[in-house]
């Protein structure tokens, strides 16, 4: 059986202007999935890209039982499914603001390396990292990579809230086992 269903007919190539010719409906299921106005456009091109792009892999294959303007909506359809579920994951749909300067956001104190009082022993710094517990250690060292917490999460394989609890509170355990050692 056909990975696309028993009723599947063989591949067909279609043009990209006889998808643009679907943009309404595929702007109507985008509205339906979710897709915010000022996104519509992007999102539209996205998926009348991607369905081109598709078709011309051979994975437009149009049910056999149904009307060919049917049988190419329902694929539309689907083609906007899988895009809105990439625009729902994107960050800019997240509402995540890039900053110039990530430490203006924390409130937390910030250290100046300049100043002759505040450096940080590098072999001090890792000998009490060594010392900390594993749970403690995998955290400093992804977030130290340049992993956010939810890529954090995502390695270790653990909730969200708990990669942020065990971050802040590695961050709060190294900084007083290096307040105690200057």
């Amino acid at each position: 059986m056909s990975p696309w269903g028993p009723n599947a007919g063989p591949a067909r190539v279609l043009t990209i202007t006889e998808i643009a010719a679907q943009e309404p409906l595929i702007r109507s299921a985008l509205r339906g999935l979710g897709v915010r106005a000022v996104d519509l456009d992007d999102v539209c091109q996205d998926v009348v890209l991607g369905a081109w792009m598709s078709s011309q892999a051979g994975r437009y294959r149009p049910d056999r039982t149904r009307e060919p303007q049917d049988a190419l909506k329902r694929w539309l359809f689907g083609v906007c499914r899988f895009h809105c579920t990439h625009y729902h994951e994107r960050a800019f749909r997240r509402r995540e603001v890039p900053v110039f300067d990530p430490w203006a956001t924390t409130g937390e104190e910030r250290v100046d390396p300049g100043h002759v009082g505040e450096r940080i022993d590098a072999g001090t710094a890792l000998m009490a990292i060594a010392a900390m517990p594993l749970w403690a250690r995998e955290v400093l060292v992804l977030a130290a990579l340049g992993h956010g917490g939810t890529e954090i999460a995502s390695i270790l394989r653990i909730p969200l809230g708990t990669a942020g609890s065990r971050l802040r509170l590695a961050r709060a355990r190294l900084a007083r086992k290096l307040r105690r050692r200057r």
